[in-house]
Parts: C-alpha cells; structure tokens; sequence
C-alpha cells in the first residue's frame, strides 16, 4: 500500500480499501455505489464512505487512509510487539511527555506507532529520537502550525519573513516563508523540504501545505523525515551526542532542552536491557574494539 490513499486515487491499492470498506460497513455500504465498481477512483462518495467508517471507529474523519487507518482496515500488519524495547503505551509515552494532557498522547499516538511501524523505525534510538522530536517541536503531541515568533519574525518585520529568500529551505519566490512555516510534528519548513517529502508520499504538500497538519500526514512526515536522517540520528545515540542529534533535524539545537529530558525520562520508562553474556574470547574481542574507540 502507498503510504497514504486520498481523494483522486485510483488502481490497486484503492480497490483493496474498497473491498475493506465494504466488509467494515456492511449494509451501509450500499449508501455508496463507487464501492461496488472495480477500478472505481476515490471519488466523492468514495471519500464520504471513506469518511463515515472514520467517524464510525473513533478516528479522525478527513478522508485520508494512512498507516493508522490501514492497521485498523487489514490493509497492513498491526505493530505488534515491533516496539519490544519501547512499548508504546499511552501511560509510558505520556511519562515523556509532563507538560501535555495525556488525552492528546492517546488520540495522536497510534498514527505515530504506525507510521513508524510502516516506515521500519521500531528500534530505541529512532523512537526515541521520534519522540524527542516531537516534545521539541510540538510540545503538546498535536501536529500545528508555527506561530510567529522571535526565531522566524524580525522586529517590526511581516510574520515569518526571516524564512524569505532562504536558500537553505528552498524558498525562492515572495510569501515562501509564510506559506511553507513550520507544520506538523516535526514542524516540515520550507519549500524544499515540502517539495521533497511531497514526492516521497505522493502528496500535494507544496500546492496544500496545511495537508501537513492532517495527523496521517504529520505521521508519515515524521517518520519519512526521520529515516532520511536515520544513520546520523542511530551514530549520535551512540555516542549520546543529543546535539548533534537535534541538528540532524532542526538544523541547529533549538529544543535541545526538551529533546535530553525525553532521552533522560526514557532511560526510566524503557530501561536499558542488559547485554547477553558472550563467550569469554568474544568479550576480549569487544573490549578490545571499545578501548581502541575510546
């Protein structure tokens, strides 16, 4: 399945969903006839069908079937026990988390769990660097939109112009800073990262920038940003180097603070298990390597 199925999709992939809607509706299905026909795009009715069996399960009803909405369709294999080092439960992730209502951690974390099931980012560094992340740029685990501030606002100057003219972020015509600002989890900012990350999930993220903010979408771009970033972020956890960490995200430390709390708090909620035992040549064999790396 591509990472997420919407409004204008045709083939395949949408003729499954279809068939998964049909069963999850029963007889309400037959409010919607595109459901019947094979090769049927995602058009209105399909999006309403779409949306009806959202709201009928508790989930955010806007139309896009992602890794969440495909997990609870069939569609995909459900984490699981994925997450063996870091269960994502909602009473341990919300340990991570103080400052926010655990009610936000509850209704967004299970886009997160399965974006980054999806995205094969089940290990302890990339979920707590998706975590951290998210406490960084979005403290309250709900993907926004950037207000103005000190860090994307000169004084005196129109919102978000200190992102105008960036190189860096890809922002090339008037009005790129305002309209490519930070959104989602992991606050996605500027045209080059929207074109990107648009490509990578095939999603119209430079023509419908607020897309970005829509909990599959947000999910999905963190983990797909993530990814991209994967060896960096996997190199800095081990030499717990959480700078340099934040920098192969934000670009430079700005939540620094925030992001060490979470690898700090984690340490307690997912504790470290212990190293097995090795055969006693073998162990020399390591030793040997972590001294010379020391």
């Amino acid at each position: 399945m591509p990472a997420i199925l919407r409004r204008g999709d045709q083939g395949p992939d949408v003729d499954r969903l279809a068939t998964a809607l049909r069963r999850e509706l029963g007889a309400d299905a037959t409010w919607f006839p595109t459901l019947a026909r094979r090769r049927a795009p995602i058009d209105e009715g399909f999006d309403a069908a779409i949306r009806r069996w959202q709201a009928g399960v508790g989930v955010i009803a806007d139309g896009l079937v992602g890794p969440r909405c495909q997990v609870l369709l069939g569609l995909m294999e459900p984490p699981g026990d994925r997450f063996q080092e870091t269960p994502l439960s909602v009473s341990a992730v919300t340990r991570l988390f103080p400052a926010t209502k655990p009610a936000n951690v509850a209704r967004y974390l299970p886009y997160i769990e399965a974006a980054l099931a999806a995205a094969g980012l089940t290990d302890r560094a990339m979920v707590v660097a998706a975590l951290g992340t998210i406490r960084a740029e979005t403290e309250g685990f709900v993907p926004i939109a950037e207000l103005p501030s000190k860090f994307n606002t000169p004084a005196g100057g129109a919102p978000f112009s200190a992102y105008e003219g960036r190189r860096a972020l890809g922002n090339r015509q008037a009005g790129d800073g305002a309209r490519f600002r930070g959104r989602g989890f992991v606050q996605l900012t500027g045209r080059a990262n929207y074109t990107r990350l648009g490509e990578h999930t095939g999603l119209p993220l430079t023509d419908t920038p607020d897309l970005a903010n829509a909990p599959e979408v947000a999910a999905v771009l963190l983990a797909a940003f993530l990814a991209g970033q994967a060896d960096r972020l996997r190199a800095a956890f081990e030499r717990a180097d959480w700078a340099a960490a934040r920098r192969a995200v934000n670009g430079g430390t700005h939540g620094l603070d925030r992001f060490k709390d979470v690898v700090r708090l984690a340490a307690d909620v997912w504790p470290a298990r212990p190293a097995a035992r090795r055969p006693a040549a073998a162990a020399g064999a390591v030793g040997a390597v972590g001294a010379a790396g020391a």
